[in-house]
């Protein structure tokens, strides 16, 4: 559940910025886009990708298969052709990101991208007096909603058993969402006056500077001659063929541009989604290689300390200054020359239980020293030292351990 609640939430603050991208496009026609164009695309996203995933292809391969039917959505909301396919195309993309992938964008990356983006096209809607600019500032104030709306209900969710606790936390968002209700109602009334003087502020010390700055070019443009120089009288037949030329060349242009045909565009968006899947399938196979590698790698490194011992790295270290645990060293070591140390998972007398004639007196003797820290009778030291040089006689007759 907490899940769901994250990935439509972050989805649906990715789908607010798309939408300011598209509202570029009409800006200078002062339409509002259909805001059903991606809400109806991105509603069918959630329901294919978190309910029905197990129906698709677990690949990038889904992608594709699912964009086309999110931007037929788009595509009877009155977008066109090419607008429709991008718009499925990315919510098809994201989608599955979260979903499937499970990787998405930091809240903090989103918030960021949003104020970087949203006040530059309503700062640019305000220069073209363009009539929607309250719906666009209600969607930057929507887009600080869901960050908040996002925390609070992972909070609730969180805290389940709490009513408390979460009646505390719906009380903070409530707070939260009338203070951004507040200062979006400032923007949208006196605000849009400061966007427009700022906006013009900066223009004019943009155009002070361009000024002042081309002022030394300009004098050095015209201390030069840029009369243009006769070359002879041209009669009215010459002029007559330019014009005719003109007309020739004006009716030889294309009246539509290339892109303006649905079938290029959509060649173009079916070419544009299979490169993305080629290099997302690369990028899937490097992975899995290196995944691979790692898991081989530390496979032979294991397969290397159990054949040579888990102390194999005590070949270098100086021997105890105990008599006693310096013959238990020594034994280690001589094992250790014949690749029969004592495995990770073994202890000392595991290990002379299966590898020696083992000795249940030396490794008690052994314990008083090592880990009681006691000292013993020059008896004990004389029996540890018959004792380690039994086990010794048995370790030279083995053969060395491929």
């Amino acid at each position: 559940m907490a899940n769901l609640w994250r990935n439509s939430i972050h989805l649906l603050i990715e789908l607010n910025i798309l939408y300011f991208f598209i509202l570029l496009l009409y800006l200078d026609s002062g339409n509002l886009p259909s805001f059903a164009g991606v809400l109806l695309p991105y509603g069918f996203a959630i329901a294919i990708f978190a309910f029905l995933s197990n129906k698709l292809p677990n690949s990038y391969v889904a992608i594709m298969l699912v964009a086309p039917l999110l931007a037929l959505f788009a595509y009877l909301s009155s977008y066109s052709i090419g607008l429709s396919l991008v718009i499925g195309s990315i919510i098809s993309f994201r989608a599955f990101m979260y979903f499937v992938e499970e990787r998405f964008i930091s809240t903090f990356a989103l918030l960021i991208m949003s104020f970087i983006w949203m006040p530059f096209v309503y700062g640019a809607g305000t220069l073209v007096d363009y009539p929607h600019g309250l719906t666009l500032m209600i969607l930057f104030g929507a887009q600080l909603a869901l960050v908040i709306l996002l925390y609070s209900g992972n909070a609730v969710i969180q805290l389940n058993g709490n009513p408390y606790m979460q009646k505390r936390v719906v009380s903070a968002a409530a707070a939260v969402f009338l203070s951004i209700v507040a200062v979006s109602a400032v923007f949208a009334t006196i605000g849009k006056y400061l966007i427009t003087a700022g906006l013009s502020i900066f223009g004019f010390g943009v155009s002070f500077i361009f000024d002042v700055l081309a002022r030394p070019v300009f004098a050095l443009f015209g201390m030069l001659d840029w009369t243009p120089k006769s070359g002879g009288p041209q009669d009215e037949g010459g002029i007559e063929m330019g014009e005719e030329e003109e007309a020739e060349t004006a009716e030889l242009l294309p009246s539509e541009s290339l892109f303006d045909s649905p079938v290029v565009i959509a060649v173009g968006v079916i070419v544009f989604l299979s490169v993305l899947y080629l290099l997302l399938n690369k990028k899937k196979v490097n992975n899995q290689k290196r995944e691979i590698q790692t898991e081989q790698q530390f496979t032979s490194t294991m397969t290397k300390k159990s054949g040579g011992g888990f102390f194999a790295g005590r070949r270098k270290q100086k021997p105890p200054e105990n008599e006693v645990r310096k013959l238990m060293f020594e034994l280690e070591q001589l094992a250790l020359k014949k690749n029969r140390g004592r495995l990770p998972n073994e202890t000392l007398e595991e290990w002379l239980k299966r590898e020696t004639s083992f000795k249940e007196s030396f490794m008690e003797l052994y314990a008083k020293v090592r880990y009681g820290e006691m000292k013993l009778s020059p008896s004990e030291v004389e029996a540890c030292r018959t004792m380690a040089e039994e086990i010794r006689k048995v370790m030279k007759q083995w053969k060395k351990a491929s």
